[in-house]
């Protein structure tokens, strides 16, 4: 998926948990959940966070690959582990959970999908969606959508 469409869902899943959880600052919690749907794709020197993020990406491409470690859960879980428990910020490590979970979950979607459990298991969950492709033009336009009722509905 581009890096729209995982903000777009992103911001859609932060705004939706806004009513299960109590935050003290709304617009912080946001930002956090949509930093974190962008950062999987660190691992791709050529996406939007990974040329922000040069030379770090270029040296996680180089030794994880594309798609492989990154959008697996395990990074998922330690970032939430460290916010939560050792750091004891659990807003911010809700908010990378839910972010973070939002990226992975679209990319299952796609044709190149996902390997959740890699490397412990290198099998993908793959999907119908080109990256790029009509489809996604199209859910992006409908997690706009999607996002305007419910900002409309929240505020």
């Amino acid at each position: 998926m581009l890096l729209r469409t995982h903000l777009a869902f992103g911001l859609l899943v932060g705004l939706l948990s806004l009513n299960y959880l109590n935050v003290p600052s709304t617009y912080l919690f946001i930002i956090m959940v949509c930093f974190a749907s962008a950062l999987p794709d660190i691992d791709e020197s050529d996406s939007r966070i990974g040329r922000k993020l040069r030379p770090l990406s270029t040296i996680i491409e180089k030794v994880f690959g594309h798609r492989n470690i990154f959008h697996s859960i395990f990074p998922l879980i330690l970032i939430f582990i460290i916010f939560f428990y050792v750091l004891k910020w659990n807003v911010a490590g809700v908010a990378f959970l839910l972010g973070y979970s939002s990226h992975l979950f679209t990319d299952m979607f796609t044709y190149m999908g996902v390997g959740l459990l890699y490397p412990l298991y290198k099998g993908r969950i793959t999907g119908f969606i080109k990256t790029g492709g009509i489809v996604e033009h199209i859910l992006f336009f409908i997690l706009i959508f999607a996002n305007i009722l419910v900002l409309g509905w929240f505020f």
